[in-house]
């Protein structure tokens, strides 16, 4: 709505209102006060005139616009008056942002991203437990048993990762690799 649009619509809320009060006011001149408590009593009847317009106003649409700019306006009259604070809230505000965003970034390759697999909520690890209630991997021998009972679980594959050190066309380097099945890759 144009700033003219906006003058209008005022001017017209303030006519209405007061064509109203004087509806009022000559209603009860018609009943017998005398024209002084004819207007206090219409008055009284109306209400609080600032509110009735508040509402009306509101009722009209588009005041978010105008809060959020007044809101603008006077954050930046506030910012202006402290240039050195303004610029250090802004800056410790750019590195919070920033640092969450980098944190983020790096949880979610790491534990919140889906892997790699066509339907990754379906895979499982099995481990056996150790005398102390440790986990350990499962020995060879229970595997293949696994394997052999399976009614459960479309397949099974073996794997194991750790640190090793990795020759080639450059200088030896410890990495992470992982020693797997056969039928991994199926």
């Amino acid at each position: 709505m144009s700033f003219r649009d906006r003058e209008r619509r005022e001017q017209e809320l303030d006519e209405e209102i007061d064509s109203h009060l004087r509806m009022a006011e000559q209603d009860r001149r018609e009943r017998g006060q005398s024209p002084e408590e004819a207007r206090y009593a219409a008055r009284r009847e109306m209400g609080n005139m600032s509110l009735i317009k508040e509402v009306t106003r509101n009722m009209w649409g588009g005041n978010w616009m105008n809060a959020l700019l007044q809101d603008l306006r006077y954050g930046l009259r506030v910012l202006s008056r402290n240039p050195g604070f303004s610029l250090i809230a802004v800056l410790t505000l750019a590195l919070g942002i920033s640092a969450t965003t980098a944190i983020f970034s790096v949880v979610y390759g790491i534990l919140l991203r889906p892997l790699p697999y066509a339907q990754p909520d379906q895979l499982v690890q099995l481990w056996e437990k150790n005398d102390k209630g440790g986990q350990m991997t499962l020995a060879d021998a229970n595997f293949h048993d696994f394997r052999e009972q399976n009614h459960s679980l479309q397949g099974l594959a073996e794997f194991d990762a750790g640190l090793e050190s990795v020759s080639g066309a450059s200088e030896p380097r410890r990495i992470m690799v992982a020693a797997v099945s056969a039928d991994s890759f199926r």
